[in-house]
């Protein structure tokens, strides 16, 4: 700001003490010489930093009026996550199935420590499960707990981002335009731990560039603390958001620290996660150790199987990856009018005020930087590896958000700016009734879905017959993994895909992995290692074949619930696991010996203590032998072999539900 405007305003408010404290903050300190004096190079310097600050007479009711806006478009959207029941998003299922594993592990009768393994070290990943966890100890159930984690997301994604803003010295006004993009890409592919950890990029990177941005040491210990804090807590909720803060944090400390002592101590910051972060990329990186179900993240010498898609296809499958939620059109329009908002913006944009004697002038462009860096890093690195899809394509997300903050506007351009929020307040709006609209829709497609789960017993085994699986409402798949709602509901097994992979925290134990059916159902005898097939209507021909094995149990408009007749088929006695279908018995379909083994069980005496349906007595070779039995409650009991076993007594274990 040039000297001769600060001399003028300290002429208006001369001798008025408590307005001139109101006039100007920068660093603690006051302007005109009423406290401690600042030059105006040192004024630049910081505007270019972290931000200047002009107060004038009406800014406290224009504070006023943003932060009344603000906290209404907060709250309103929240509204879509509650309005129903089964949130059209593609993985959360799945996810919120591995938390009710956590949850129920050791309740009476659960059959999940016969399927699975919980972490017994500090791994990445793990805040989504036992946030949820903890939270549905307090709520009615997990369904609910899942909502609250969900609304704490909406509500920190806008709120982080203002930080970010006022980090960068971005007017707070451009926190308006992150409303529309709550319900994003991240969101609707149920990609839940990633999108949790985008607000805790926004507020780690904000607060490191404030470390940065301090010269005193004793004042930037507040700031760096806060970006180590969140630099573990990244870590924990998911590596992927974990390693691309790294990126960005490394470029802003590239492009702000000066000579080698400041350089040491501005990276103190990764330490703490690092001392995480290091020994798990050792083992799963460079070591490749296998996940327990024997999948690795690939060799570093191929660098981890990647695989790239084509210019065009990422052009194509731009917006896929922002916000392209709902077949109808009007997301799409919300989008566009929203990116010609921040074009004019961008249209009365002023460049950063630089000290004439800055001879590192890239730093006060770090936004930007970093905004080039995301999009540079889309385009090099693989866009899937082999044991995680949809990699460096998330970055799409980041990188648009820093793009629209962007603008640098001045108050001579006040009414055009007036007007442009008013435009994003009025599209926020609008975001919010089309995405509402949009889930109303989508529960009347799955009318009546859960409720078919309580036809069935708890603690079984459900398969998904679907060869369409796309929703006539939402773009993604967000029919592909809500038939884990059983798992949810009832304490049961399906295709637990997710705990197959080396990065999730929850894996299933050695031999334990359900098999999976490809499309030819009538012909591949893995089907009967289930307990309840779940059919969608249209694709009712596959299961012809096998009518006869399967009895209606419940339906509603698109999708029938049968249970199987005969008994599910035990794991062979001398044979490779039929629980894993990746083996070599079910892909070659090598079924020989089967037709002994899918005899209907022996019945059993009622006075064994089994309630249900009576479940194939099994040797366990190594522990013993014992029986598995179903409970009053629905799920799968371990029952121990003579002599007790888990539950007490001397003797050896019972057996695995296989």
């Amino acid at each position: 700001m040039p000297a001769s405007t600060i001399s003028r305003y300290c002429s208006l408010f001369r001798g008025r003490a408590h307005d001139i404290r109101n006039l100007f903050k920068f660093n603690g300190q006051r302007a005109c010489g009423v406290a401690k004096p600042f030059s105006v190079a040192a004024a630049l310097s910081y505007n270019a930093r972290v931000g200047f600050v002009l107060k004038m007479p009406g800014d406290k009711v224009r504070d006023r009026i943003f932060v009344v806006i603000f906290v209404l478009l907060s709250v309103a959207s929240t509204i879509p996550i509650w309005l129903i029941r089964i949130l059209p998003m593609q993985d959360i299922w799945q996810h919120l199935a591995l938390v009710d594993v956590i949850h129920n592990y050791w309740a009476p009768g659960s059959i999940y420590p016969d399927y699975f393994i919980l972490p017994d070290s500090p791994k990445p990943n793990l805040f989504y499960y036992y946030f949820t966890h903890l939270i549905a100890f307090v709520t009615p159930s997990l369904e609910f707990a899942n909502k609250v984690v969900l609304t704490i997301y909406v509500l920190a994604f806008p709120a982080s981002y203002l930080f970010l803003l006022r980090s960068f010295g971005r007017s707070k006004w451009l926190a308006l335009f992150s409303f529309p993009f709550v319900f994003n890409a991240m969101f609707y592919l149920g990609f839940v731990s990633f999108a949790l950890a985008m607000p805790m990029l926004f507020a780690g990177l904000g607060a490191y560039r404030r470390f940065l941005a301090i010269d005193d040491v004793r004042r930037a210990i507040g700031p760096g603390i806060a970006a180590a804090v969140m630099l573990v807590w990244m870590y924990f909720t998911h590596a992927h958001v974990f390693l691309m803060a790294g990126m960005l944090f490394g470029t802003l400390w590239l492009l702000h620290v000066r000579g080698l002592r400041d350089s040491v101590f501005r990276i103190a910051p990764f330490a703490p996660s690092m001392t995480f972060f290091v020994p798990w990329f050792w083992v799963y990186f460079i070591e490749n150790t296998p996940s327990s179900s024997g999948m690795p993240f690939g060799s570093a010498d191929d660098f981890f199987g990647p695989k790239y898609y084509s210019s065009s296809q990422i052009l194509s499958n731009f917006f896929n990856y922002i916000g392209n939620y709902f077949r109808r059109q009007s997301d799409d329009t919300v989008f566009v009018l929203m990116i010609l908002l921040v074009l004019v913006l961008l249209i009365v944009r002023r460049a950063p005020e630089i000290p004439a004697d800055q001879k590192r002038r890239l730093k006060f462009f770090d936004l930007e930087i970093l905004t080039l860096v995301l999009g540079a890093s889309v385009l090099i690195l693989p866009h899937h590896i082999q044991a995680q899809a949809v990699v460096s394509l998330r970055h799409i997300l980041p990188a648009f958000m820093f793009f629209v903050a962007w603008p640098i506007f001045t108050r001579s351009s006040g009414r055009l700016v007036a007007l442009v929020m008013a435009g994003a307040v009025a599209l926020s709006i609008a975001g919010i009734v089309v995405v509402s609209s949009g889930f109303i829709r989508f529960q009347r497609e799955v009318a009546g879905y859960a409720e078919m789960f309580d036809k069935a017993a708890g603690g079984r085994r459900l398969l998904k017959i679907a060869n369409n699986q796309d929703s006539r409402v939402v773009n993604a798949g967000a029919l592909w993994h809500i038939h884990h709602l059983y798992g949810v509901l009832k304490g049961g097994v399906s295709d637990m895909q997710f705990a197959e992979r080396p990065h999730n925290p929850i894996q299933y134990k050695p031999g334990m992995i359900p098999p999976i059916m490809g499309r030819d159902f009538t012909s591949n005898p893995a089907w009967r290692y289930y307990d309840y097939i779940l059919v969608r209507k249209e694709d009712s021909s596959n299961i012809t074949n096998n009518i006869d094995s399967l009895e209606l149990i419940a339906e509603n408009k698109g999708w029938s619930l049968f249970a199987a007749i005969s008994h599910p088929k035990p794991r062979p006695f001398d044979a490779e696991p039929v629980a894993n279908g990746r083996r070599k018995l079910i892909n070659d379909k090598d079924v020989s010996g089967f037709s002994n083994q899918l005899k209907k069980p022996p019945e059993v005496k009622p006075n064994e203590g089994f309630i249900r349906n009576p479940i194939i007595f099994m040797a366990d070779p190594g522990n013993g032998s014992g029986t598995v039995g179903a409970s009053s409650d629905g799920f799968m009991r371990k029952r121990s072999g003579p002599g007790g076993g888990r539950d007490g007594g001397s003797g050896t274990g019972g057996s695995n539900l296989r």
